[in-house]
């Protein structure tokens, strides 16, 4: 059976379909990942009460943690098209971590390993450097990411599925329509457009286009 590499891909959009920026293959397969799961949950105390109650709040998401992944470059194992540890460290970084200005943000990235998919942003993004040719090249390096689960915005309205403005809704962006406008129509009024700009990243609310998903988020009470 062939060997799988751990794959990542890079995408501007968060549906990890659409504005695909590139793809990457692990240099040597990572020993272990980990998936970190958790709640989140407010208390109700009495004064004097030495016991708890917890009420559920929300779902804390997933955070997926590799530890040491290898970057070889003493030709061990083959370079996968790269011409030493640094290129590879550097094609990474831009496709998993760094800021991207096209979409305002780093990118949306797709984990896959197997029947192992983690869909998310990377969080952090370390690299330690173990090993060098006598003229200080890198020769090898350990690479050790955490990402934080992230699903589209259509995804959580229609897990919601309802109408009401207090809910997250998505919307994509049609011929003729202004954020003001689209967001008149989910909140009842215009006056949330500049908040609605600034949580999707835009550099100014003309800077959308038709085929764009908007994210309109709840209401604050």
């Amino acid at each position: 059976m062939a060997l799988i590499k751990l794959r990542i891909d890079s995408y501007g959009k968060a549906d990890y379909i659409s504005s695909h920026k590139g793809t990457i293959n692990a240099f040597i397969n990572p020993e272990s990942y980990a998936v970190t799961n958790s709640n989140n949950f407010s208390s109700f105390n009495i004064k004097g009460d030495s016991e708890q109650t917890f009420f559920f709040n929300n779902t804390g998401g997933s955070v997926l943690k590799i530890d040491k992944l290898l970057v070889d470059g003493t030709k061990i194992v083959q370079s996968a098209g790269f011409k030493d540890v640094d290129a590879y460290l550097k094609d990474l970084s831009k496709l998993v971590y760094e800021y991207n200005g096209e979409i305002h943000m780093p990118p949306y990235v797709k984990v896959t390993w197997g029947n192992f998919v983690f869909k998310g942003v990377c969080t952090s993004y370390n690299v330690k450097y173990t090993l060098f040719k006598p003229d200080g090249t890198c020769l090898r390096a350990e690479v050790s990411m955490e990402f934080k689960a992230s699903v589209d915005p259509q995804t959580k309205v229609n897990k919601a599925a309802n109408s009401s403005p207090d809910l997250t809704h998505a919307r994509t962006v049609k011929a003729g329509d202004t954020l003001p406008l689209m967001t008149y129509r989910i909140y009842g009024t215009s006056a949330y457009y500049m908040e609605v700009a600034r949580i999707n990243n835009l550099s100014n609310i003309n800077a959308i286009k038709p085929g764009d998903q908007i994210y309109f988020p709840p209401l604050k009470k």
